[in-house]
């Protein structure tokens, strides 16, 4: 290889490292930060006392009672799914505004008889989420918070742990 070979490869190392250095390693102190966007249930989950889920004419309802999870006639609740609900509510953020003034929130899944979820804690409702249909690609879920008009879209995963509440429900709670 010739000097001029060599003179020519450092100096595409040297432009290849500035890069690096410049463009990908070195802090980037100027960017913005986004918006840190709040959690459906801004309440620590140890606070959480009651969970009522009202869909299709039936309603769950989960009391905590002495540290255990109960129906209203005071059966047993099975595994820990009322609190994982909880967790995933405390960590779950809206991703999206689907829609700020939705001209007709049946597109969406959400009317008169939309599934409800209430969470509350000391008789004070914490958190009141009318729940819709999935999305197109079904990674989320449209909903809206009560009292509201827009439609949010939140992570599918509340789907799953929905459906994980049902199945673990009392005997007595299923209809």
């Amino acid at each position: 290889m010739t000097v001029r070979g060599t003179a020519l490869l450092v100096g595409l190392l040297a432009a290849l490292l500035a890069y690096l250095w410049l463009g990908e390693l070195r802090p980037r102190h100027g960017r913005a930060t986004a918006k840190a966007v709040p959690t459906l249930l801004a309440a620590a989950t140890a606070d959480v006392t009651r969970i009522d889920l009202e869909e299709h004419g039936r309603r769950l309802v989960a009391i905590r009672r002495d540290g255990k999870w109960v129906d209203a006639q005071g059966h047993a609740w099975r595994g820990d799914v009322v609190g994982d609900l909880i967790d995933t509510l405390g960590t779950l953020s809206p991703i999206m505004v689907v829609d700020a003034d939705p001209a007709e929130p049946s597109d969406y899944g959400l009317g008169p008889d939309t599934p409800r979820l209430r969470v509350m804690a000391a008789g004070k409702e914490l958190l009141s989420l009318e729940i819709g249909e999935r999305n197109p690609a079904w990674t989320g879920l449209y909903a809206r918070l009560a009292g509201q008009r827009e439609v949010i879209l939140v992570g599918a995963v509340l789907h799953w742990e929905l459906e994980k509440l049902r199945d673990a429900a009392p005997d007595d709670d299923k209809s």
